[in-house]
């Protein structure tokens, strides 16, 4: 067995995370909310294991508890707690952020009445970069849909103590031995299966070397990537949100970003992309954090909790 208690950098609010999780479902967590806790199966040293991870504290002394059965080498360890850290953006300071926000009038609720709220990263970057391009020019649920027969059609399984079964991402390996037909089987259309299992035979066979890019600047990142097909510069700043946690990042076309500034700056009609740019050069270098806050005043929305603007 192995536990170790991450500190986080205060605010921290889990009981946002946790709101966010119920708009955004992840299949491979079990959420637990009354127990302030998830569950997660992590690939470790090449085996799955599942991993509890315990929310202590409260926003301003947050805490993360992390806790498997698995008997892990101290480098496994060490890759573990790092992986979540990374996940869970334990050492983002969010202090410039707010100081920013609260100069403008549109922005500061965003950052009162959410405060400590944070990105859930992917894991690592290579589920990452999979996961957006079955997500190019998909609504989300149909998207979510691919990804979890993906999972199922070549992830591998592990259960708990408790019984319940935990899909973990496919390696590069895994999807790379796929053939074109066992994804359009599953719905895929044929130039999206082209482009995952390209870009999974890249990575396995050194074409692509993604540890490389956290010593990459973001416009690097893009040019590195673009040059892959299938692959354009929505794709890369995704990866770059969602994948890296780079902070200004700016979806412009995103359809949730764009009902979600009609909300905050009180628009008659959806802005387009280019105004969300005109919008979005205002909110340097935070963009992506900006992003976030506006996304969650349209979840809030959704889950219909109060919202004043």
């Amino acid at each position: 067995m192995f536990s170790a208690v991450i500190e986080m950098k205060p605010p921290y609010s889990f009981e946002r995370l946790l709101q966010r999780l119920r708009t955004h479902p992840d299949e491979q967590l079990r959420v637990e909310p009354d127990a302030r806790l998830l569950k997660r199966a992590f690939r470790i040293e090449d085996k799955p294991h599942v991993v509890t991870l315990r929310f202590l504290g409260d926003t301003e002394t947050p805490r993360l508890e992390v806790e498997t059965d698995a008997l892990l080498t101290p480098a496994g360890q060490a890759k573990l707690l790092a992986t979540i850290r990374h996940m869970f953006s334990a050492d983002v300071d969010l202090a410039p952020l707010y100081a920013f926000m609260a100069e403008d009038e549109r922005l500061r609720p965003l950052s009162e009445r959410f405060r400590g709220l944070r990105y859930l990263l992917d894991a690592d970057l290579f589920q990452s970069m999979i996961r957006t391009i079955i997500g190019q020019q998909l609504n989300l649920a149909f998207a979510a849909t691919l990804t979890s027969r993906l999972l199922r059609l070549c992830g591998e399984r592990v259960e708990d103590e408790a019984g319940h079964t935990y899909l973990v991402f496919p390696s590069p390996e895994s999807i790379a031995r796929l053939q074109v037909e066992q994804l359009r089987n599953l719905q895929f259309s044929q130039r999206k299966a082209e482009y995952i299992i390209d870009f999974a035979r890249a990575v396995v066979e050194g074409k692509v070397e993604l540890e490389r890019l956290a010593r990459m600047e973001d416009e690097e990142i893009i040019a590195y990537l673009t040059a892959l097909r299938g692959i354009g510069r929505w794709t890369v700043e995704c990866l770059l949100m969602f994948g890296m946690g780079r902070p200004d990042l700016l979806p412009a076309a995103d359809i949730g970003l764009r009902n979600g500034i009609q909300l905050v700056y009180g628009l008659a009609d959806k802005p387009s992309e280019q105004e969300i740019r005109q919008i979005g050069e205002s909110w340097r270098p935070w963009r992506s954090y900006v992003s976030l806050y506006i996304w969650e005043a349209l979840g809030a929305v959704k889950r219909k909790e109060v919202f004043d603007n």
